[in-house]
């Protein structure tokens, strides 16, 4: 089985479990479920680019790999826990968030033109 299909069905199952905890249970651990979620799918889309699964058969290229797919992911959970704070909960220290994001944005952003180009 491919990684991106693999990362693609935990994430798919890990939100769907997120929602009915949210919904049916009324829980607030599916607040939480979803960023974990969220690291799947970015994996997932990470895994379906040729480039970036060609990285992994060069010389130190795991490596690269794992710095590229971990600055996606700390993008990623800082939206994700900025939207949790901001949106769902109403706290506006959540936008703090947005500095991290920006800057794992613009540091994956560096680090793909660097290294897979």
């Amino acid at each position: 089985m491919k990684f991106n299909l693999l990362f693609l069905l935990i994430g798919l199952a890990l939100t769907i479990i997120s929602k009915i905890s949210q919904f049916v249970y009324k829980s607030k651990i599916g607040d939480f479920i979803v960023i974990p979620a969220a690291i799947f799918f970015v994996l997932a889309i990470l895994f379906s680019i040729n480039k970036f699964t060609d990285l992994l058969s060069r010389d130190n290229g795991v490596k690269e790999a794992a710095q590229i797919a971990l600055w996606a992911c700390l993008a990623v959970v800082s939206f994700q826990i900025m939207m949790i704070l901001f949106a769902g909960q109403g706290k506006s220290y959540g936008l703090l968030l947005l500095i991290p994001f920006v800057i794992g944005v613009a540091v994956f952003i560096y680090r793909w033109v660097t290294t897979i180009f």
